[in-house]
Order: structure tokens, then sequence, then C-alpha cells
């Protein structure tokens, strides 16, 4: 009996987006083609468990203390021959540790959507170590010069700015589809807000604000929740502290001296719905949690985001008027006063460019695109 034809995602756990951009994938690949196989790898499988550990914590003990610092690097790797020069290097290195995985299991196409396993299996490739197909699904309105590879044929992009840059280094135009961030299909579906409102026992002639900060809960949301508190409005909010054991303390503690109603949960899995039954998002600006608020046609505004690809994502959709930017809490009341009270039409209009720009679609798309390879 012939074997399927195998396809392998390689992610990375470096912000849960990265990992459920592949997931999204890999689910319309099975939906609809029950003859191909799956199978999911992450990265930092790759390393020594405790490089592995020690890099996550590293990068979030930057992000959450010296987010500039995260920046300065970002812009560095963005322009400077040396940090190219270096990738190279890490890149010869840690490509061993994958060459024979990737062997062993024999995969018709590869598809990243992090720019690390990118980098490594474009290595693999230039020194033909292994020959097949490799997509690489880019999870940011914006392309970083560490994801770029002339020995990767096929880029899947957000925008058609994207495309022009990605040519810009080099990579043939015919090469680079602009499909959008994968996400998955329950976000292509508007849920009935009336519904999840009275779960919530939420007033469903209040305003909602639904409040995240990733899968690490990294925003300072029990300044926010008193923020809101302090606006001289009705409102009622939904806060997703993630895996932030500590933030969720906080909330909890503060909650009984709240006057305006507020629902505290953890890391969920029916975000979709808590978006369907909020007015207003106040988040990070992470390119997975950006093509999903788009995707439900949510006004988003972003808190103080980190110099880098965060800002880059803020810069694109500000500039499409689906989100607005906040720098501090003063600024979070200001904006909310106005989107809520004073110019009501201004949320209505961004919920339209919010999902003129959408693509809700973007997974099943990549999958059929997929499938012509195998």
């Amino acid at each position: 009996m012939a074997k399927l034809p195998r396809i392998l995602f390689i992610s990375a756990p470096v912000g849960a987006g990265h990992i459920r951009a592949a997931q999204a994938v890999s689910l319309a690949l099975c939906k609809h083609n029950i003859h191909i196989e799956t199978k999911m790898a992450n990265v930092f499988d790759f390393f020594n468990p405790y490089i592995g550990e020690w890099i996550l914590k590293v990068y979030l003990r930057i992000l959450k203390i010296f987010p500039q610092l995260y920046g300065m690097a970002y812009s560095w790797g963005n322009d400077s021959y040396l940090a190219l020069a270096g990738r190279k290097i890490i890149s010869s290195y840690l490509a061993r540790r994958m060459e024979k995985y990737i062997l062993a299991y024999n995969p018709t196409v590869i598809i990243c959507t992090h720019a690390t396993p990118a980098g490594l299996v474009a290595h693999l490739i230039k020194k033909n170590k292994i020959e097949m197909t490799i997509v690489a699904v880019v999870t940011d309105f914006v392309v970083h010069r560490l994801w770029i590879y002339p020995e990767i044929e096929h880029y899947i992009v957000a925008n058609e700015h994207m495309r022009d840059m990605l040519v810009g280094y080099g990579i043939k135009y015919n090469g680079i589809e602009v499909m959008g961030i994968p996400v998955d299909e329950k976000f292509s579906i508007v849920s009935g807000k009336e519904q999840i409102v009275s779960e919530l026992q939420f007033n469903p002639n209040v305003k909602t604000i639904l409040v995240m900060g990733g899968g690490e809960g990294m925003l300072p949301m029990d300044d926010i929740v008193l923020c809101c508190e302090n606006i001289n409005i009705t409102l009622q909010m939904i806060v997703v502290t993630g895996h932030n054991k500590s933030i969720y303390n906080k909330l909890v503690q503060l909650q009984p001296s709240l006057r305006k109603t507020v629902r505290i949960l953890r890391h969920v899995d029916n975000v979709n719905e808590l978006m369907a039954a909020s007015d207003l998002i106040i988040s990070k600006p992470g390119g997975m949690t950006c093509a999903e608020t788009l995707c439900q046609g949510l006004p988003m505004l972003i808190y103080c985001p980190i110099p880098g690809q965060e800002e880059a994502n803020t810069n694109y959709l500000v500039k499409c008027q689906a989100a607005l930017r906040a720098d501090s809490l003063e600024e979070i009341q200001v904006i909310i006063k106005r989107l809520f009270i004073e110019e009501p039409e201004q949320l209505i209009a961004m919920r339209q460019n919010a999902l003129a720009i959408s693509q809700p679609m973007s997974a099943p798309q990549i999958a059929e695109y997929i499938v012509n390879f195998v």
C-alpha cells in the first residue's frame, strides 16, 4: 500500500500565534483531504531542552522588563550584514539536529510558520541535505529579513506590501502568494452575540471591552481595568489573563472593589465567542491576535506595542483604520470616551474597516495551495 503524502509543520513556541497558524492550516488540510498525513514539530525540540527553556525565559523577561532591547535587536537583525552572518553560523549548528528528524519522517512538503525553522530548513536545502517543497507562512503584517532565504521558493504573506518587500530582497514574484495569516475556521463564523452575552451574565445594552495580553498575559491588565473603572461611563469587561498567574491573582483580589462588571478568565478556548460579545478589544498586536480580531470585525485598541513586529503590525492596522494606538492609560480613557460617547460612528467605521481587510478563508486557501504540491 502506497504511503500517504506527508506534510510537516515546523513552528516555534515564541508566542502562541506561530503554532496556532500551523494548526489552522493543518486542520484545514485534514478536513478536506483524507489522503494526506500531517505532523506538527516544534523547533525547540531540536535543541537541548534546557537551552530551549532558557531561550524562552530570556525572551519573555526581555519583553517584560526591557522591550526596547528587543526592538533594537529586531532592527539590527533587519539591517546588519553582521547579523546575517551570525544567522548562518547558528543555522549550520542547529540544522544538524533537525536533519535527522526530517529525513526520518520524509515529508513531501515542509511548512514553516516561524523564521527560525525557515532558516534551518533553508540551510539544509543549500547544503543538499534535503530535497522537498518548502512553504514559509509569515504570521505578521510585515516581513523581517530573517524570513528571507533564496532557497525557499514559496512564501505566503498577509498583504501586497509584504510581497513587494520580498521581491525587493530577490524572492521571485510568482513564488509569493497574498493569502493572509491563517486563523482557525471558527473565527470565520460570527457567533450569536446575544447568547454569549447572556452566558456571561452581561447586560446586552452595555458596551463590552475585551482585554487580552496574548498567551502569556503580557499587558498590565490590572492597571487597564482600573483605568477603565475610572471612566465615567457604563462599561462591562472581559479580561483574559492567559498563563499569567500573577496578573490573574491581582485581578481576583481587585475584583470585589470594582463598580463595573468584570469577568476574569485564565487561558480559554473560546476567544472567538468572547470577541463576538465585545465592542472593543484592548490587546497586544501579535500577528495572529490581529488576524483573528479582524475576522471578527472587532475594533482594536493597541496599548504600548513592543518595538519590532508589534509596532509594525500596529502601524499597518492604524493605517487601515481598523485599530487605534494608546501609549498611556490616559490615552485609553480618552479613546474609549470618544468611541463610545462622543464619536460612536468611528467605532462603526473601524468595525467595517476590520472586516474589509480580514481574510477569514486564509487557512483553507493555503491548504488548497499546498495540496497542489502533493
